[in-house]
């Protein structure tokens, strides 16, 4: 009798145990994986929406290992947009003195211009990848790699980027 309490109450620890796993499983898979944050507005995606965004692919050698790959993700245009970044006929004056910070898991940050992510000073995309050649990044660049192609050195090459940033440089005159 007492064998079969044990094991009844070890079966009910299990199943309670199940539930509350699926339940953090559920809560993890809608967490925010990616803060935006711009002039307009804050955003903060899961990965779900990010998926959800118009997708991108895009053919770059890995600076790293010097390998080509097939990145695909979200142009950072597309990211900085939706935060309400002056691109186009509003990129003058200004939002020419406006940087794009962006912040990784392991406290690695890269800064660029804003005037590199339009295509009025820069025929290149940018991209903000989840995808590399089919797969999800290795854990080591998870959840996204900001692949830069054209930079001559790998370094702003992001990886594990979980904050991207339009920020104010000051000017003095």
């Amino acid at each position: 009798m007492r064998r079969r309490r044990s094991f009844l109450l070890a079966l009910a620890l299990g199943r309670w145990a199940l539930v509350l796993f699926s339940a953090t499983s559920t809560l993890a898979a809608d967490a925010p994986i990616l803060r935006l944050a711009g002039p307009a507005q804050t955003l903060t995606l899961t990965a779900a929406e990010f998926a959800a965004l118009p997708r991108t692919e895009l053919r770059a050698i890995e600076p790293h290992e010097k390998k080509e790959r097939l990145y695909s993700g979200v142009t950072m245009r597309e990211l900085l947009a939706r935060v309400g970044a002056p691109l186009g006929d509003k990129m003058r004056g200004p939002a020419l003195a406006l940087g794009v910070l962006v912040r990784t898991k392991d406290d690695y940050a890269v800064l660029f211009s804003l005037a590199e992510f339009d295509s009025a000073f820069s025929t290149r995309t940018l991209l903000l990848a989840d995808r590399e050649d089919g797969a999800a990044p290795p854990a080591t660049a998870a959840p996204f790699r900001l692949v830069a192609p054209g930079d001559s050195r790998g370094a702003r090459w992001a990886r594990m980027v979980t904050s991207i940033e339009i920020i104010s440089i000051p000017v003095k005159p």
